[in-house]
């Protein structure tokens, strides 16, 4: 019995992996792209989390104290 059909078969799944490509790009490389993405995405929210919201707060605080001194003087 030949072996051959059946181990082209089983190969056929990584080949078709490796060979896929969107809009000319290879796999690999869109990889590598959304890697870049999710990770400039990831710091953006960072920033804006721990030290945009935080300085925009105090920042909001400052002018409503500010503005109640005035007002009470």
């Amino acid at each position: 019995m030949n072996d051959y059909p059946m181990e082209t078969v089983k190969s056929m799944p990584p080949i078709a992996i490796s060979a896929i490509t969107l809009l000319g790009i290879p796999l690999n490389e869109w990889v590598f792209i959304l890697t870049i993405i999710y990770t400039v995405l990831q710091i953006t929210f960072f920033v804006r989390d721990r030290m945009l919201k935080p300085w925009l707060h105090r920042r909001v605080n400052q002018r409503a104290n500010a503005q109640k001194g005035k007002s009470q003087s």
